[in-house]
């Protein structure tokens, strides 16, 4: 996408999900038009360049450090002031609040939604997993929920006044900034006390921080929104007068729908869970099915990415007799093929397998542990940020408190827990990390397949390696690849 357009054809779904919904959901990149978080990345960095994974200001005037007095001495408590000239799309504009932030994170914790980037959150601000666990079972409406909101809070997130943010962490950790740059951490204008978490009803009274607005007229575009000015967004741009999407557009200029060749440099996996509630228990049968099945990676981190190892440990397993499979996957055309080998090598070794293609809803209920009705799922994880990104695969994928399985090696639990209390001490978290993800491809629950980079969609856009290779429809021109410093210094270098 080069050069201002006066309409930018865009084919893609048109169920706009709610940005607390937007976790690896297919529209994610439609999301980036309207909703802002506290901090971002910048879509015109080359790929690769240590521009394109450090995070920068966004709402957030900027990124907290011990040198602009954001961050405590020790490392757990963040000062987040936020610009004063941001304002949702409302009749008068009003004003995004420090209020507004702490809305939408808990937002985030209900219990009618579960975001896939939840475990993030839930293992670094402190009070939030107690937040999420307080909701009571009777809660039925979004009059409800919004009682519960304002009547309790988050321990470590509250404003200090309606431009100031305090953030407070269980332990130091130096990706609080990326996961609170996920758009899921999207801020919520109080108009959504009237809805439930990604309802029809919110997804059709979307508000916009960003440069865009939806509009929704039995189809979806997005217009500018007049709300928004450049000089209040350092990371977005309006690349066109409007942007049209819809499934069936014939002459799109960027092609949402389809797997193009990957852009970003950082590397994901595919993988498959194989369910130990089930007819797969037996430890001998898991590695049985990741022997049988042809698969070029061992390791669950890929490389480039932090706490990669080389080594995994090599197993064998003996397969029951008559064994009858049920392997779920997304309904995607990379997912169906991969799909198709497995159960090739399977249905060799004398399994039978029924193959179960899942829409984006069932995929999503899957792998977060709401739906356990497979017996081996395939899916892929990509990393949310470039850098001290080991727990971005390890925690959701092998935690048993959130993994797809919904259960795990108590000794991988603890090794991941002691990895978190300790992210600002490289080795001791990283070395955890590997040591977790050793014991966890010993339990075969976790199986590696490929690494691959984030797929791109057909059409000149820009990528975003920091979000899983997020398309950005708002990228401005890129700006000249600088040399790449150490993952550790990102943070700094960002500020």
């Amino acid at each position: 996408m080069r050069g201002p357009v006066e309409r930018l054809r865009l084919r893609a779904g048109i169920d706009l999900p709610e940005p607390v919904a937007a976790h690896r959901h297919p529209l994610a990149a439609l999301t980036r038009l309207h909703a802002r978080q506290l901090f971002t990345y910048r879509g015109d960095a080359v790929p690769g360049s240590w521009q394109s994974v450090a995070p920068v200001a966004d709402l957030a005037t900027a990124v907290p450090s011990i040198y602009n007095a954001g961050l405590g001495a020790r490392g757990t408590s963040y000062v987040i002031h936020l610009r004063p000239d941001v304002y949702w799309d409302t009749t008068p504009a009003r004003r995004v609040t420090a209020q507004d932030v702490v809305r939408g994170l808990k937002r985030l914790c209900t219990p009618f939604y579960r975001s896939t980037a939840l475990p993030y959150f839930l293992s670094t601000i402190r009070g939030m997993a107690d937040y999420r666990d307080g909701h009571p079972a009777s809660l039925r409406t979004a009059a409800d929920l919004a009682e519960h909101a304002n009547t309790h809070d988050i321990a470590g997130v509250f404003a200090l006044d309606e431009q100031t943010l305090v953030v407070e962490l269980d332990h130091p950790a130096v990706d609080v900034v990326d996961v609170l740059a996920l758009p899921c951490a999207s801020p919520a204008p109080v108009e959504y006390d009237a809805f439930l978490p990604d309802s029809p009803q919110a997804r059709a009274a979307l508000r916009s921080t960003g440069p865009y607005r939806p509009v929704f007229d039995g189809g979806l575009r997005f217009e500018p929104n007049p709300a928004w000015t450049p000089e209040s967004d350092l990371a977005r741009g309006q690349r066109a007068s409007v942007i049209t999407v819809s499934p069936d557009e014939p002459t799109p200029h960027i092609d949402l729908t389809v797997e193009g060749e990957p852009t970003s440099t950082l590397l994901g996996v595919d993988y498959l869970v194989l369910n130990p509630r089930g007819p797969l228990s037996e430890h001998t049968a898991r590695l049985a099915i990741a022997d049988a099945i042809t698969r070029t990676a061992h390791t669950i981190i890929p490389p480039g990415n932090d706490g990669h190892q080389a080594t995994a440990p090599a197993q064998a397993g003996a397969l029951p007799a008559a064994l009858s499979l049920t392997l779920a996957h997304p309904d995607t055309p990379h997912a169906t093929a991969v799909a198709v080998g497995i159960v090739a090598d399977l249905v060799a070794v004398g399994l039978t397998i029924v193959s179960r293609p899942l829409s984006p809803a069932e995929s999503h209920r899957a792998v977060t542990g709401q739906a356990g009705d497979w017996d081996i799922l395939l899916d892929s994880w990509f990393p949310d940020w470039g850098h001290d990104n080991a727990r971005a695969f390890l925690l959701p994928l092998c935690h048993s408190a959130h993994s797809p399985a919904g259960t795990g090696q108590r000794r991988v639990d603890e090794l991941i827990d002691a990895a978190l209390a300790a992210l600002d001490d490289p080795t001791r978290s990283t070395s955890a990390l590997r040591a977790a993800e050793l014991h966890a491809l010993a339990d075969a629950v976790i199986v590696p397949l490929a690494f691959r980079a984030p797929p791109a969609p057909s059409g000149q856009v820009a990528a975003l390696s920091a979000l899983g290779g997020l398309p950005d429809l708002t990228a401005r021109t890129p700006v000249a690849a600088g040399p790449v410093p150490s993952p550790r210094r990102i943070s700094e270098v960002s500020r």
